[in-house]
């Protein structure tokens, strides 16, 4: 049986020994998905049917996008451009990173257009 002693020095040299070591996380680059849309810009007037151009970086999980207009699913698609055909009016575009099995990941971009 160990004492209390041992167990502390035990405790102590395994405490050391793992800091000590180097600890090996992703890089953050490879571990990251961001989204931008580039074009059209917010607050653009645009006459449909229109290209939606983004920048789309994908980390481990990310597979594709889910496009939403007002609130509602346009497409999950892997496009880019994505062409969209709107009504006339004002529009909220939304652009969500997806994994391969359409699980919603934290990423997304948005811009309000104007359709003529």
């Amino acid at each position: 049986m160990v004492g209390t002693k041992a167990r502390l020095a035990i405790a102590a040299i395994v405490t050391s020994a793992f800091l000590a070591s180097p600890v090996m996380l992703p890089s953050a680059s490879a571990a990251e998905t961001s989204l931008k849309i580039v074009s059209p810009k917010s607050g653009a007037t645009v006459k449909s049917p229109f290209d939606l151009k983004y920048i789309y970086h994908k980390g481990p999980r990310a597979n594709h996008v889910h496009v939403y207009v007002d609130g509602d699913l346009y497409k999950p698609t892997h496009d880019n451009p994505v062409s969209m055909d709107l009504p006339a009016g004002k529009h909220l575009i939304v652009i969500k990173a997806a994994t391969r099995h359409h699980h919603l990941l934290g990423p997304k971009a948005q811009v309000t257009v104007t359709v003529q």
